[in-house]
């Protein structure tokens, strides 16, 4: 009977590969603080609403214009025209000019007007990048499938982590966006609208929420007083009956729209900031100069 070869000869094991010896990290503890970094702020309001107005004031702005109404707006406070980079066409321009890190002022506020629009030249970045399931290429979104609302959100991801940078060296970054609606469920009664940035969005993955977590400040610019009422009983849409047409920026969330603050200095801002006029830079003043309300 012959003898499996195993049992024939010795076996021969290969000589075991050179690994290099990891070194752990040494850590430390310290306090816990912002000091030194700039902010991270998402600002947004329906068109005309004066977003880019009032970003121009910020302090040393200077303007990433994938939506180029910018050029139309200066400096309400001091007349000149913004600073801006010219020759931005799509994502990979965004992403190149964030790494040239010498090109950065230092203490300015880096604004990108907007990341609505730049949803959308971002397309064309995915289609270069991200291949289908079977390794094919596609020229619309839709060709992806369920895949697609995820390459958007990684995408994203590589921006604000391009961003961070930016900030953990002081520099402060305002994401502009246009303003959409969209449905929420509500577990204890009716789903409602809630207003927020207009950018990508499903149950799955959301562009929208992932940028609303990364930010310090979430801030919606909208009126001051508005009311709508139904005509009758069986009107589905109602009308608006009185606005005084006074803009304000909401800091602070309601259950119909996004908004947040955290603390500055351990101050709490206001939930509700004037921005009457185009050289209001009354937000700003909490936000950049230490204003606080006095109690």
């Amino acid at each position: 009977m012959t003898k499996p070869p195993s049992l024939t000869k010795p076996l021969t094991l290969g000589k075991p590969s050179a690994v290099s010896a990891r070194v752990a990290k040494v850590f430390s503890i310290r306090p816990w603080t912002s000091e030194g970094q700039g902010k991270k702020i998402v600002m947004y309001g329906k068109s005309g609403i004066g977003k880019t107005t009032l970003a121009a004031m910020a302090p040393g702005a200077v303007f990433i214009g994938v939506d180029d109404g910018g050029r139309m707006i200066p400096n309400s406070k001091t007349g000149e025209p913004v600073n801006a980079i010219p020759d931005i066409v799509g994502f990979q321009d965004v992403r190149d000019v964030l790494h040239q890190k010498n090109l950065w002022p230092e203490g300015c506020t880096v604004v990108i007007d907007t990341v609505t629009k730049l949803d959308e030249q971002m397309e064309p970045y995915i289609y270069e990048h991200y291949k289908t399931a079977q390794g094919g290429t596609v020229a619309s979104m839709r060709k992806y499938g369920w895949d697609g609302p995820a390459h958007q959100l990684e995408c994203y991801r590589l921006l604000l982590s391009d961003l961070d940078a930016l900030v953990r060296t002081g520099r402060s970054v305002i994401l502009l966006a246009q303003l959409a609606q969209i449905t929420l469920a509500n577990a204890e009664g009716m789903d409602y609208l809630e207003d927020g940035p207009k950018l990508q969005h499903n149950k799955q993955y959301s562009v929208r929420l992932e940028l609303c977590e990364w930010a310090d400040h979430v801030f919606r610019i909208g009126y001051a007083d508005f009311r709508v009422a139904a005509d009758h009983d069986k009107a589905r849409v109602g009308k608006v009956q009185a606005t005084d047409a006074v803009r304000s920026v909401y800091t602070g969330g309601a259950q119909h729209f996004i908004a947040k603050s955290r603390p500055i200095n351990g101050y709490r801002i206001p939930t509700v900031i004037s921005f009457a006029e185009a050289g209001d830079d009354s937000l700003w003043s909490f936000v950049f100069g230490g204003a606080r309300v006095e109690t």
